[in-house]
């Protein structure tokens, strides 16, 4: 159960160092190689370049992509929060081969709030997230489902 709990303070210090404006990471939480996708699509298909292109996965995957995808966000709306309304994550997958580890993959929901840029609407979005860890616990992939019109006006705003 450490690992659990040591899994759930880092979540926790993600959220904290977001609402900071602060881009750091625990240490091992990433690795370059993870994945992050919003509504089952991954992030190097929404550039408009070649997924496979290595830029487009340097900026993508990994610590990397988490702050390319954080400024963006906090480009979109600037006063931005985000917090984590359920305690603790639920559906903390353990299959017996990685019991002594820690969990396979762990789900939550997190809520946005702010105000869209350059229309001054306030926005409260709720985003279910999916973390899928390997063996060592560092999380392969982040795939967040949020309501597509709220995403919809979180990427106009971010155009603007």
């Amino acid at each position: 159960m450490a690992a659990t709990e040591a899994l759930i303070d880092a979540i926790d210090q993600v959220i904290a160092f977001f609402n900071a404006r602060r881009m750091d990471l625990p240490d091992g939480f990433f690795d370059r190689k993870t994945q992050f996708l919003i509504n089952g699509a991954p992030f190097e298909t929404l550039l408009g370049q070649s997924p496979a292109d290595p830029l487009v996965l340097m900026l993508t995957r990994g610590s990397a992509g988490f702050r390319f995808t954080a400024k963006a966000l906090q480009h979109a709306i600037p006063d931005v929060r985000v917090d984590r309304p359920s305690t603790p994550p639920a559906q903390l997958v353990e299959p017996a081969s990685l019991r002594a580890s820690g969990p396979s993959a762990v789900s939550f929901t997190l809520r946005l709030s702010g105000t869209l840029r350059n229309t001054g609407e306030a926005i409260n979005a709720m985003a279910d997230v999916t973390l899928s860890l390997n063996a060592a616990g560092v999380v392969e992939t982040a795939a967040a489902v949020i309501d597509e019109p709220a995403l919809s006006k979180i990427r106009d705003a971010r155009r603007s």
